[in-house]
């Protein structure tokens, strides 16, 4: 199966470096404690505002690519910008996509490139909790389909998320996964959740069988 756009869109080249890249991130907020020796915060903490950090080049992203945004799949799904990325030392266009947000309340921070002393900075797009995240409410993934979701398509390549920040102290990152939505596979973007005591996340998987793919759900264990 060739690669289709979601393959190109979160696909890794493996390019000899054409700059050298250096993490550009936000300075501690002012009378922050030390990171080393501090003890981890109370479960009670508040949320704190995602940072995401940036990567630092020399060479300017190319010219933004003219996109045709087709129908949205449903009112739910939210349209991800085309935009060139960083990619193993190279600038890689990530291809315009409707996508489904993780959960209620979070919506899309999109990618950007900005310009600081001749440099130029860039900062992944990622899904960021428009609300804070409740501390003692955990994901409980959606009931199970009737029949088991199998189909010939292969899922995409996984993408490639970069996590906001942990709302708390001891919260679950759940990752994302590709949804067969119809007649395709929907990428639903990877969020934070309470934990559930006593229990594990359990990541899921499409897992193949002969020409077919089954979806195993994700879901929580002892």
């Amino acid at each position: 199966m060739g690669k289709s756009k979601y393959a190109l869109l979160f696909s890794l080249l493996a390019i000899p470096a054409l700059a050298q890249p250096t993490v550009a991130r936000p300075p501690p907020a002012q009378g922050a404690p030390p990171a080393r020796g501090v003890a981890p915060p109370p479960a009670a903490a508040r949320a704190v505002a995602p940072v995401v950090g940036g990567v630092r080049v020399r060479v300017a992203p190319p010219p933004l690519k003219a996109e045709v945004r087709g129908a949205a799949p449903s009112p739910n799904h939210r349209w991800i910008d085309g935009h060139w990325a960083w990619r193993g030392g190279a600038h890689v266009w990530v291809g315009g996509v409707w996508a489904l947000p993780p959960a209620a309340g979070y919506e899309w921070v999109p990618a950007r490139w900005d310009n600081v002393d001749g440099e130029y900075v860039f900062y992944e797009g990622h899904w960021n909790y428009a609300q804070p995240v409740a501390q003692e409410q955990y994901y409980e993934p959606p009931a199970p389909e009737p029949q088991p979701v199998e189909v010939e398509t292969a899922p995409p390549e996984p993408v490639y998320e970069v996590r906001p920040a942990m709302p708390f102290y001891g919260a679950v990152w759940i990752p994302g996964f590709w949804r067969w939505h119809g007649h395709h596979h929907i990428w639903v973007g990877g969020h934070w959740s309470a934990p559930r005591a006593g229990y594990r996340w359990e990541e899921g998987h499409w897992r193949q069988a002969g020409p077919r793919y089954r979806w195993e759900p994700g879901h929580w264990v002892r």
